[in-house]
Protein backbone atom coordinates (compact mmCIF):
# COMPACT_ATOMS: atom_id res chain seq x y z
CA UNK A 1 0.00 0.00 0.00
CA UNK A 2 1.40 3.42 -0.93
CA UNK A 3 1.87 5.75 1.64
CA UNK A 4 -1.07 8.34 0.49
CA UNK A 5 -3.08 5.23 0.57
CA UNK A 6 -2.07 4.31 3.98
CA UNK A 7 -3.03 7.90 5.54
CA UNK A 8 -6.17 8.17 3.58
CA UNK A 9 -7.25 5.25 5.21
CA UNK A 10 -5.86 6.15 8.83
CA UNK A 11 -7.66 9.82 8.27
CA UNK A 12 -10.86 7.75 6.95
CA UNK A 13 -11.11 5.40 10.43
CA UNK A 14 -10.70 8.68 12.51
CA UNK A 15 -13.25 10.36 10.40
CA UNK A 16 -16.13 8.08 10.87
CA UNK A 17 -14.93 7.45 14.92
CA UNK A 18 -15.10 11.28 14.96
CA UNK A 19 -18.79 11.25 13.02
CA UNK A 20 -19.92 8.46 15.90
CA UNK A 21 -18.85 10.64 18.94
CA UNK A 22 -20.20 13.71 17.41
CA UNK A 23 -23.65 11.85 16.83
CA UNK A 24 -23.68 9.90 20.15
CA UNK A 25 -20.89 10.68 22.52
CA UNK A 26 -18.78 13.89 23.87
CA UNK A 27 -15.42 15.10 23.23
CA UNK A 28 -13.60 13.42 25.93
CA UNK A 29 -15.30 9.85 24.80
CA UNK A 30 -14.12 10.79 21.60
CA UNK A 31 -10.28 11.66 22.89
CA UNK A 32 -10.47 7.92 24.61
CA UNK A 33 -11.60 6.60 21.01
CA UNK A 34 -8.76 8.23 19.17
CA UNK A 35 -5.68 7.34 22.11
CA UNK A 36 -6.85 3.61 21.99
CA UNK A 37 -6.68 3.93 17.66
CA UNK A 38 -3.20 5.73 17.87
CA UNK A 39 -2.10 2.53 20.66
CA UNK A 40 -3.64 -0.12 18.29
CA UNK A 41 -1.62 1.62 15.51
CA UNK A 42 1.62 0.70 17.53
CA UNK A 43 1.09 -2.46 18.18
CA UNK A 44 2.61 -5.13 15.78
CA UNK A 45 -0.21 -8.01 16.47
CA UNK A 46 -2.77 -5.81 14.13
CA UNK A 47 -2.17 -3.97 11.03
CA UNK A 48 -4.90 -1.44 11.22
CA UNK A 49 -5.00 -0.24 7.40
CA UNK A 50 -6.14 -3.91 6.59
CA UNK A 51 -9.64 -4.74 6.54
CA UNK A 52 -12.63 -3.04 7.03
CA UNK A 53 -12.45 0.59 8.49
CA UNK A 54 -15.95 0.57 9.91
CA UNK A 55 -15.02 -2.99 11.18
CA UNK A 56 -12.16 -1.01 13.16
CA UNK A 57 -14.11 2.00 14.24
CA UNK A 58 -17.02 0.19 15.28
CA UNK A 59 -14.72 -2.01 17.17
CA UNK A 60 -12.91 0.95 19.33
CA UNK A 61 -15.72 2.37 20.15
CA UNK A 62 -17.17 -0.75 22.12
CA UNK A 63 -13.77 -1.02 23.55
CA UNK A 64 -14.51 2.86 25.42
CA UNK A 65 -18.30 1.81 25.92
CA UNK A 66 -17.45 -0.83 28.04
CA UNK A 67 -14.53 0.48 29.90
CA UNK A 68 -16.76 3.67 30.35
CA UNK A 69 -20.35 1.93 31.19
CA UNK A 70 -21.71 3.29 28.34
CA UNK A 71 -24.23 -0.21 27.84
CA UNK A 72 -25.31 0.81 31.50
CA UNK A 73 -28.66 2.28 31.13
CA UNK A 74 -28.26 4.81 33.82
CA UNK A 75 -25.41 6.20 31.38
CA UNK A 76 -25.48 9.90 30.57
CA UNK A 77 -24.45 8.33 27.37
CA UNK A 78 -26.00 5.27 27.22
CA UNK A 79 -25.39 3.63 24.05
CA UNK A 80 -26.33 -0.13 22.75
CA UNK A 81 -24.18 -2.61 20.76
CA UNK A 82 -26.71 -2.12 18.23
CA UNK A 83 -26.68 1.47 17.48
CA UNK A 84 -22.95 0.71 17.45
CA UNK A 85 -23.32 -1.75 14.51
CA UNK A 86 -26.15 0.04 12.90
CA UNK A 87 -24.25 3.11 12.60
CA UNK A 88 -21.33 1.35 11.20
CA UNK A 89 -23.29 -1.29 9.75
CA UNK A 90 -21.59 -4.24 10.83
CA UNK A 91 -22.36 -7.51 12.76
CA UNK A 92 -22.15 -7.71 16.88
CA UNK A 93 -20.66 -10.36 16.81
CA UNK A 94 -17.48 -9.53 14.63
CA UNK A 95 -17.44 -6.48 16.95
CA UNK A 96 -17.68 -8.13 20.08
CA UNK A 97 -14.29 -10.64 18.83
CA UNK A 98 -12.53 -7.27 17.63
CA UNK A 99 -13.40 -5.63 20.80
CA UNK A 100 -12.10 -8.63 22.74
CA UNK A 101 -8.95 -8.94 21.03
CA UNK A 102 -7.76 -5.12 21.13
CA UNK A 103 -8.74 -5.16 25.16
CA UNK A 104 -6.14 -8.26 25.05
CA UNK A 105 -3.12 -7.19 22.90
CA UNK A 106 -3.65 -3.62 24.51
CA UNK A 107 -3.88 -4.80 27.99
CA UNK A 108 -6.95 -3.14 28.99
CA UNK A 109 -9.19 -3.74 31.97
CA UNK A 110 -11.77 -2.42 34.23
CA UNK A 111 -10.51 1.29 35.03
CA UNK A 112 -7.50 1.52 32.07
CA UNK A 113 -5.90 4.90 32.22
CA UNK A 114 -6.58 7.15 29.84
CA UNK A 115 -9.30 5.17 27.99
CA UNK A 116 -11.80 5.88 31.10
CA UNK A 117 -12.69 9.05 32.86
CA UNK A 118 -10.46 9.73 36.03
CA UNK A 119 -13.50 8.63 38.38
CA UNK A 120 -14.02 5.20 36.85
CA UNK A 121 -9.79 4.75 37.06
CA UNK A 122 -9.51 5.90 40.51
CA UNK A 123 -12.18 3.61 41.42
CA UNK A 124 -10.90 0.43 40.11
CA UNK A 125 -6.96 1.33 41.35
CA UNK A 126 -6.59 0.29 44.90
CA UNK A 127 -4.30 1.30 47.87
CA UNK A 128 -3.07 -1.13 50.59
CA UNK A 129 -2.67 1.14 53.86
CA UNK A 130 0.56 0.48 56.21
CA UNK A 131 -1.91 -0.52 58.64
CA UNK A 132 -3.55 -3.19 55.76
CA UNK A 133 -6.49 -0.98 54.49
CA UNK A 134 -7.49 -1.59 51.21
CA UNK A 135 -9.54 1.26 49.65
CA UNK A 136 -9.86 2.32 46.26
CA UNK A 137 -8.08 5.88 45.05
CA UNK A 138 -11.75 7.15 44.68
CA UNK A 139 -11.77 7.23 48.32
CA UNK A 140 -8.48 8.57 49.31
CA UNK A 141 -10.01 12.49 49.20
CA UNK A 142 -13.03 12.04 50.95
CA UNK A 143 -12.33 11.31 54.94
CA UNK A 144 -15.66 11.15 56.02
CA UNK A 145 -16.53 8.47 53.42
CA UNK A 146 -13.47 6.31 54.16
CA UNK A 147 -14.15 6.29 57.98
CA UNK A 148 -17.41 5.15 58.13
CA UNK A 149 -16.17 2.19 57.61
CA UNK A 150 -13.72 2.00 60.23
CA UNK A 151 -14.58 3.14 63.94
CA UNK A 152 -11.70 4.58 66.68
CA UNK A 153 -8.24 3.75 66.66
CA UNK A 154 -8.45 2.58 63.02
CA UNK A 155 -10.32 5.90 61.71
CA UNK A 156 -7.69 8.28 63.39
CA UNK A 157 -4.87 5.41 61.56
CA UNK A 158 -6.30 5.65 58.22
CA UNK A 159 -6.88 9.37 58.46
CA UNK A 160 -3.44 9.61 59.25
CA UNK A 161 -2.43 7.79 56.53
CA UNK A 162 -4.61 10.12 53.96
CA UNK A 163 -2.86 13.39 55.32
CA UNK A 164 0.29 11.70 54.99
CA UNK A 165 -0.27 11.30 51.52
CA UNK A 166 -1.92 14.24 50.48
CA UNK A 167 1.17 15.98 52.05
CA UNK A 168 3.37 13.95 50.44
CA UNK A 169 1.65 14.81 46.66
CA UNK A 170 1.60 18.59 47.46
CA UNK A 171 5.47 18.56 48.58
CA UNK A 172 5.75 16.48 44.98
CA UNK A 173 3.90 19.37 43.43
CA UNK A 174 5.91 22.42 45.17
CA UNK A 175 9.08 20.54 43.53
CA UNK A 176 7.87 20.26 40.24
CA UNK A 177 6.87 24.20 40.41
CA UNK A 178 10.09 24.63 41.64
CA UNK A 179 11.91 23.02 38.75
CA UNK A 180 9.54 24.90 36.11
CA UNK A 181 10.39 27.93 37.83
CA UNK A 182 14.47 27.03 37.58
CA UNK A 183 14.21 26.16 34.34
CA UNK A 184 12.67 28.89 33.16
CA UNK A 185 14.76 31.40 35.19
CA UNK A 186 17.52 29.61 33.23
CA UNK A 187 15.77 30.07 29.58
CA UNK A 188 15.36 33.98 30.46
CA UNK A 189 19.50 34.19 31.46
CA UNK A 190 20.13 32.17 28.17
CA UNK A 191 17.93 34.34 26.04
CA UNK A 192 19.42 37.78 28.07
CA UNK A 193 22.69 36.69 27.38
CA UNK A 194 22.28 36.32 23.63
CA UNK A 195 20.53 39.41 23.46
CA UNK A 196 23.40 41.08 24.79
CA UNK A 197 26.00 39.43 22.83
CA UNK A 198 24.35 40.34 19.35
CA UNK A 199 23.91 44.14 21.01
CA UNK A 200 28.01 44.09 22.08
CA UNK A 201 28.56 42.34 18.04
CA UNK A 202 26.75 45.66 16.55
CA UNK A 203 29.90 47.63 18.20
CA UNK A 204 32.84 45.24 16.96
Amino acid sequence: MRKSDKMEKINAIKKIIHSFCAKHLNEELESYALRLYDTIGRKRKFTIIRGKKEIWAASIIYVIARLNFLFDKENEYYITADAICDFFKTKKSTIGNKATQIETACKLGLGAEGYCSKHITDTFTFYQTPEGFIIPKSMLGDKELVVEFVDGEEAEELNRYIEEKHRIEEQKAQERKARRTEINRKIAEKKKKKKDDRQLSLFD
